[in-house]
């Protein structure tokens, strides 16, 4: 009787372990992202943005990630709720979200400033040219 009742516990415990380890980040697509996010963060320097078309082309690549890593995200979440340990779970995957987050958010923040610096720059260009006109 004991033995069967520790051969139940094992294996409902093996069932939680693989759960959780599921909802962690070992992930194939976790991996993707955050091979995504470094090389990401390598092509766009802090300050290496400079023209309308790099801006563009950054905000499209970052906003592409942040939606994969949202997607891996909500999918981790549901898997955390599958497990034995919920809350470990979970701080476990919102920090492995922070940890690309950021970077990604850094170069969206960049290549917005810098089109709305440009934005700005050209009506002030077309104002003077309008005053200039009498």
């Amino acid at each position: 009787m004991n033995r069967l009742l520790f051969g139940g516990l094992a294996l409902l415990m093996q069932f939680f372990i693989s759960a959780y380890a599921l909802a962690i980040p070992g992930s194939n697509e976790l991996t993707q992202i955050a091979n995504l996010t470094a090389s990401l963060d390598q092509k766009y320097v802090a300050g290496s943005i400079s023209t309308a078309e790099q801006a563009e082309i950054a905000l499209k690549e970052s906003n592409a990630a942040q939606l994969r890593l949202q997607s891996w995200y909500e999918q981790a979440d549901r898997a955390c709720h599958q497990t034995f340990f919920v809350n470990d779970c979970l701080n476990d995957v919102k920090q492995q979200r922070r940890q690309y987050i950021v970077s990604l958010q850094r170069i969206a923040l960049e290549a917005k400033a810098l089109q709305r610096k440009l934005r700005i720059d050209q009506l002030d260009k077309e104002l003077e040219q309008r005053q200039a006109k009498p």
